[in-house]
């Protein structure tokens, strides 16, 4: 694992170290990790950069800032850089954990796995991006399986069942999958009976009997659960143990109710669905939810979850799940391991608390937070100068088509579990000790989603110079003209969702002039088009639109730092519980920018 974060080769102090750095670096360059780049123009960002890095940066084509600013050596720039942008590339580089997968020859301590015809079929509905992800960690948690001597895994937030599938008939592993939408678990449970019946068409064929298929026909085992931030070891154990009771249940008698039940739901308060999601689960009945209940066979039912060791894996474990997976592990006898894929950090309870301590802090004399903004539930907003946690987006994935620079993320869907004085009782960052000591260790919605930017998945658009990054000057200029005519339409989710949705129906936005994009965005939008304002726009600003690319990057380089500060306060959450861990990138980060998985064994 040479290269790599390992607990058993770092010493304690210098993984402390290394978080303080972080740490420092972090706050040193607040002003970049809280200024968007959706107003760049209506803010004049660039003028907040020194004037040294100005006068070596202004002009630089998509390429040119992509060789200069984001590759790890810079071999030309136009002039000589002054000493403080040197640094500052060179301490971001330095500071980021390497994203790119182990060498070969280090893979070989996963193994193999030997799928045969199987391929096609856990494949099923399954898009190129989660094929990478779950090929790549279902071969480590078996590899880490082996290791502990364990056959069991719980799969946490486990979507359409899709790795857990591949886990228990590709692998023979048995598996409990844990999500809290119960559509899903229907829909895992009818993809899972298309493997069983593959599988038996296929020993048919070759003239095996189908009672002697062996264990890599079980299916998983699917419960409906909601994992809240404060939920308890007992508690969690009661669900994966219900589990197999009920399995064993359904083996012997009917259930005259036909319905599957939620053994568990939100301790403090309950997930809302989307629309979306409310009526996709209405068209399932309690017959077909009965009916795509998948249970354990013989061998299966026998074994005893509370008596057993198991693997807790999460792929892609977002907002407040990551670190309740690792507060379960740490405190669980029966958790020997744990592969944990995080994501989604700036969607934790911590970082939206945390933005409205600094609204509230940072309200001017006669302003009150409970006026609006993206933290109250009126429509009026205060004045939040210098921190306007206004506009979440997270750029997971930036679509090379997409109108909007950057993702819009909803913090009215997340909850907020807090004590009596409003400080929230589990906090996801930071977890450890130590890092919660630090000075300025309370980092905000800001600079966690830029953690979650995809750095080399634009890095890449700018070696190509995809005629779409013009968007991003577009939607920059847009914002000028929304704000003249509607302030209050960027300062409430729905007029933000409202935005983005207009703006993605506009289709080769980058191959008309900014004139026409903004009548048609304003069209949609039902704003009236200032054709005069847009043009003048465009003559005195779209020219510039490189310079806003530059200064995103700038920024972007602070996104590897971020994340690593978040996996590496986990590993010394970890430390401190006395649990060694590794800090693996088992992802193509051009392929799945939130690469990193966690891996832990008890000793």
């Amino acid at each position: 694992m040479s290269g790599y974060m390992d607990t058993t080769r770092i010493p304690n102090q210098q993984l402390q170290e290394y978080a303080r750095q972080l740490l420092v670096f972090i706050n040193e360059y607040e002003w970049l990790t809280h200024a968007y780049v959706v107003e760049f123009f209506k803010k004049n960002h660039w003028s907040n950069l020194p004037v040294k890095w100005q006068q070596c940066l202004l002009g630089l084509t998509p390429p040119e800032i992509a060789e200069s600013v984001m590759d790890d050596v810079t071999t030309k720039t136009r002039c000589v850089w002054p000493l403080s942008l040197l640094a500052y590339k060179a301490t971001a580089k330095a500071l980021s954990i390497p994203r790119y997968p182990l060498p070969e020859e280090e893979q070989e301590q996963f193994g193999d796995s030997d799928m045969g015809d199987l391929t096609y079929c856990y494949r099923l509905h399954v898009k190129p991006k989660k094929r990478h992800e779950i090929d790549n960690l279902a071969r480590v948690i078996n590899s880490t399986c082996s290791e502990t001597g364990t056959r069991r895994v719980v799969d946490v937030g486990s979507g359409q069942g899709h790795l857990s599938r591949l886990l228990s008939f590709g692998y023979g592993l048995s598996v409990t999958s844990i999500e809290a939408v119960g559509c899903h678990i229907t829909g895992a449970a009818k993809f899972d009976r298309k493997v069983q019946e593959f599988i038996e068409k296929k020993k048919r064929k070759i003239g095996e009997p189908s009672d002697t298929l062996g264990s890599h026909t079980v299916p998983p085992e699917h419960v409906v659960c909601t994992v809240h931030p404060q939920i308890t070891v007992e508690e969690f154990l009661s669900v994966i143990n219900t589990s197999c009771k009920q399995n064993e249940m359904d083996n012997t008698t009917s259930n005259p109710g036909g319905e599957c039940k939620d053994v568990k739901m939100n301790v403090a308060s309950s997930n809302k669905l989307t629309d979306e999601e409310r009526s996709s689960c209405s068209k399932s009945t309690a017959s077909d939810l009965q009916r795509d209940k998948m249970s354990c066979d013989s061998a299966s039912s026998k074994l005893k979850l509370e008596d057993s060791s198991f693997l807790l894996a999460g792929l892609h474990t977002c907002a407040d799940l990551g670190p309740t997976m690792l507060r379960v592990f740490a405190q669980c006898q029966s958790a020997c391991a744990l592969a944990s894929v995080p994501c989604c950090y700036m969607k934790m309870t911590c970082a939206v608390e945390n933005s409205k301590a600094k609204c509230k802090a940072n309200l001017e004399p006669g302003d009150s937070l409970q006026t609006g903004g993206l933290f109250a539930d009126d429509v009026n907003i205060g004045k939040f100068e210098s921190y306007p946690p206004r506009k979440l987006f997270a750029t997971n994935e930036p679509s090379a088509g997409d109108a909007n620079t950057d993702r819009e993320f909803d913090a009215e869907k997340v909850d907020s579990p807090s004590d009596s004085d409003g400080v929230c009782s589990k906090p996801g960052f930071p977890m450890s000790q130590w890092v919660n000591g630090q000075k300025g260790c309370d980092v905000d919605f800001e600079p966690l989603e830029l953690g979650c930017h995809s750095f080399d998945v634009y890095h890449n658009r700018l070696k190509e110079n995809d005629p779409n990054l013009i968007i991003q000057g577009y939607r920059a200029l847009l914002e000028i003209l929304i704000q003249k005519q509607c302030p209050s339409l960027i300062q409430k989710h729905a007029g933000l969702r409202l935005i983005k949705r207009a703006l993605g129906k506009i289709k080769k936005g980058h191959e008309i002039p900014f004139e026409d994009y903004a009548a048609a965005a304003l069209k949609k939008l039902n704003l009236e088009d200032d054709h005069e304002a847009s043009c003048e726009l465009r003559d005195s600003l779209l020219p510039q639109w490189c310079n806003l690319i530059t200064f995103n990057c700038v920024r972007q380089l602070l996104g590897p730092v971020v994340e690593a500060l978040v996996l590496v306060d986990r590993m010394l959450f970890l430390l401190e519980q006395g649990i060694d861990s590794r800090l693996v990138p088992i992802f193509d980060p051009r392929v799945s920018p939130r690469n990193f998985v966690l891996l832990a064994t008890k000793r």
